[in-house]
């Protein structure tokens, strides 16, 4: 969670936002999303939505996952060979599993192999 708010407060430092500036326009709360910012509440789908809504050109991939999706780099994977794991066993890959709540809010959970 803690990387989903600090990409979104690089969102707000690019765009010029404060917390006031950026809940006036998206139409939250300015308390609600300070916490968000603070770390005091988890940030929810809601403010997502909102920020999706609010900016169209802002990429919610990179705020959730921190990976950047091009037409160019989605073309590169495709044209990738399959690659074989590793044979180090120093070497750990993780997945991560998004979970979206109902309310709104989300869990991480990570897989190590």
């Amino acid at each position: 969670m803690q990387d989903v708010v600090r990409r979104i407060q690089e969102y707000m430092d690019r765009s010029g936002h404060n917390a006031t500036s950026l809940a006036k326009a998206i139409g939250m709360n300015r308390p609600t999303l300070v916490h968000i910012l603070n770390g005091r509440n988890k940030p929810n789908l809601q403010l997502l939505q909102q920020l999706a809504l609010f900016d169209t050109a802002l990429d919610i991939r990179y705020l959730l996952t921190g990976v950047k999706k091009t037409q160019e780099s989605s073309q590169k994977v495709e044209r990738q060979a399959p690659t074989t794991p590793s044979k180090h066993p120093a070497t750990k890959s993780s997945d991560k599993l998004l979970v979206l709540n109902p309310n709104g809010t989300w869990n991480t959970y990570t897989k190590e192999a």
